[in-house]
């Protein structure tokens, strides 16, 4: 992900919508929680905290559909 991408990301999480990402290399997705310097915390759908470089990251775009736990 870019860094106008992960800083857009980021806004939406405080802002208290939904941001939602994919590892790159693990293909775990995750609910943005927070984000810090160049992280971001995400929860998964398995229920884990995950912290990840935001240049390891691509932004994804998700319904309630997909994600009802949120």
């Amino acid at each position: 992900m870019k860094k106008e991408r992960f800083a857009f990301v980021c806004q939406e999480a405080e802002a208290g919508n939904d941001a939602f990402v994919k590892h790159e290399s693990s293909l775990e997705e995750g609910l943005v929680r927070s984000c810090s310097k160049d992280q971001v915390v995400v929860h998964t759908a398995e229920g884990k905290d995950r912290r990840w470089a935001y240049s390891e990251c691509e932004e994804l775009s998700r319904s309630k559909e997909e994600w009802p736990w949120r």
